[in-house]
């Protein structure tokens, strides 16, 4: 299993959120301290998908346990987050933040 990224392609926002942690924290149990790149796309409208906002949103919300930086300021590619895990995430469902529920992309 390739853990160096995570594609959360047409996942609803919750399933996606959750399965970001659970790679982010599967790779601080290895031993291996990233980076994780998260294949989230951009939306169908190329302003950015809810999927996209969502996992920003809540790295930006557990910024102490994560740094990330934004695909479009790495390689230009908006539909893709570039996340070093540093302690492990919470999962997402104890976290209180707006864009967590649980929509379709």
């Amino acid at each position: 299993m390739d853990d160096s990224y995570i594609d959360l392609h047409g996942l609803r926002v919750q399933e996606a959120l959750s399965r970001l942690s659970a790679a982010c924290n599967r790779l601080l149990k290895s031993g291996r301290r990233g980076p994780l790149r998260v294949i989230h796309g951009y939306g169908s409208s190329g302003k950015g998908g809810d999927i996209r906002e969502a996992v920003r949103e809540y790295l930006e919300h557990n910024s102490s346990r994560v740094e990330y930086v934004a695909g479009e300021q790495f390689f230009n590619n908006p539909g893709v987050t570039i996340v070093y895990p540093k302690h492990p995430l919470p999962a997402p469902e104890t976290c209180r933040f707006s864009r967590a529920g649980d929509r379709d992309t």
